[in-house]
């Protein structure tokens, strides 16, 4: 059977310095009649519950610290680093910046991160540890909720606090027929009233929608000749 997909976000690839697009399928999907369907769901809390899990451990100066990514508004990826046994105290740095070198301080430990390429050196004095920022993208893809859509395209979902906004919102993160990691960020706001469309797959629209604090997978079947939307943009990693 010949499957016709098309991905409606302008994902962001991983490493692709460039900000949010938006897509113009949105009016022709404001005038389809047909009903919108659940087709499965999560409660917020227990994806931000899982979020800790998706993050990379890491153990220096005699503690234990958790990194991981999120995103701001434009879809800019930040490192973050916070203590494992949870509280006060993470850390929060745009990926770029990590090249010029920055300072975390925790309970009277100070520790160094620089990036090089694509790995990031965390030092303590003499003692050294290093991980990859696509190390942070396999374990949240490998650690995190997935939910595949017609059987056919499948991302991972988690949780996203935009750094200095603190704005509450949910990535959805797929691996592309290039072997490159695509994500998505969608604010809770932008769909708490109506879908925000992924993808559509041989005449039906697959999304997401928050309500009742709980993040919905959803359908709609749809008429492809009517749909409009930016490609999606690409980087070597």
């Amino acid at each position: 059977m010949k499957i016709l997909i098309l991905l409606l976000l302008a994902a962001a690839p991983v490493s692709a310095e460039w900000g949010r697009a938006e897509t113009s399928a949105a009016s022709a999907l404001a005038s389809a009649r047909a009903e919108i369907s659940v087709i499965g769901g999560v409660p917020l809390l227990d994806l931000l519950a899982a979020r800790d899990k998706a993050a990379l451990p890491l153990t220096i100066g005699g503690k234990n610290f958790l990194a991981s990514v999120v995103f701001d508004a434009e879809w800019e990826t930040w490192v973050t680093l916070k203590p494992a046994a949870g509280g006060l105290g993470a850390g929060a740095w745009k990926e770029a910046d990590l090249a010029f070198g920055v300072t975390y301080k925790y309970d009277g430990l100070e520790l160094k991160l620089k990036k090089a390429g694509d790995l990031v050196a965390v030092t303590a004095g003499e003692e050294r540890a290093e991980f990859t920022v696509n190390a942070l993208f396999d374990k949240l893809y490998g650690e995190s909720l997935k939910f595949t859509f017609a059987d056919t395209i499948t991302y991972a979902v988690f949780r996203n606090l935009e750094p200095l906004s603190e704005i509450e919102g949910t990535v959805t993160l797929r691996v592309g027929s290039d072997g490159l990691y695509y994500f998505s960020v969608t604010r809770d706001s932008l769909v708490e009233s109506a879908p925000r469309w992924l993808l559509a797959i041989n005449g039906v629209l697959y999304g997401l929608r928050v309500e009742e604090a709980s993040l919905l997978f959803v359908s709609k079947p749809i008429e492809m000749s009517k749909l409009s939307f930016p490609s999606e943009r690409s980087q070597a990693r």
